[in-house]
């Protein structure tokens, strides 16, 4: 019995239209963020979720609303502080340019953020996430709506033979990524389904 872990990129935020770092304030959608998920959920037609799991981030919230009224799912869906973005402590509300020019995960994945989270740090988050969900929807059809840093790590988790290909890759306000994975919850497949580059980091 195989599980289907689909993980999409909330659509673009207040944040993401001035390439500002929001980590883990509550950005809302602007409009084309709005339409970013229904893009989204028109890919997914057709899919029969059996839960949708979300970040507590409004961005995201959003998100995963618009795609389950689109879609007409009556779905349980769960929120989760575990899938929140990277927490950026004192960079949260600077450029994005600035804060990876200055500290970049992705090349210091132990480093923490002043006041905030390292890469590593979002790690045990998002395995814990991971691993809470592969005991209790084993064998399900699974929804994650989340963000960039989370969306990466799940990848990296889940994929582990292409780690360095999830870490560098960009994920886009449309993202969706599919992940099969086996009895044994080992990874059979992953890949990205869609990834327009607008909007990602």
């Amino acid at each position: 019995m195989t599980t289907e872990i689909y993980c999409v990129r909330h659509g673009q935020s207040i944040h993401n239209l001035r390439q500002t770092i929001a980590g883990q304030l509550d950005s809302e959608l602007t409009p084309h963020g709005f339409e970013d998920a229904r893009s989204v959920a028109a890919a997914l037609r057709g899919c029969d979720f059996d839960v949708v799991y979300c970040s507590d981030l409004l961005r995201a919230r959003q998100t995963a609303e618009t795609i389950m009224n689109a879609l007409q799912l009556s779905r349980p869906m769960r929120y989760s502080p575990l899938l929140r973005e990277l927490d950026y402590g004192c960079f949260t509300n600077k450029t994005v340019a600035e804060t990876f020019q200055i500290l970049n995960y992705k090349r210091a994945p132990e480093q923490r953020y002043p006041g905030g989270e390292s890469f590593n740090d979002l790690q045990t988050r998002i395995g814990q996430f991971l691993s809470e969900l592969q005991s209790v929807s084993a064998g399900q059809k699974i929804l994650v709506v989340a963000h960039a840093g989370s969306i990466r790590l799940m990848a990296m988790l889940l994929d582990p033979a292409r780690q360095q290909e999830h870490l560098e890759r960009a994920y886009g306000n449309r993202f969706i990524g599919k992940a099969v994975l086996g009895d044994d919850g080992r990874v059979v497949s992953f890949e990205a389904l869609q990834n327009p580059e607008r909007g990602g980091f």
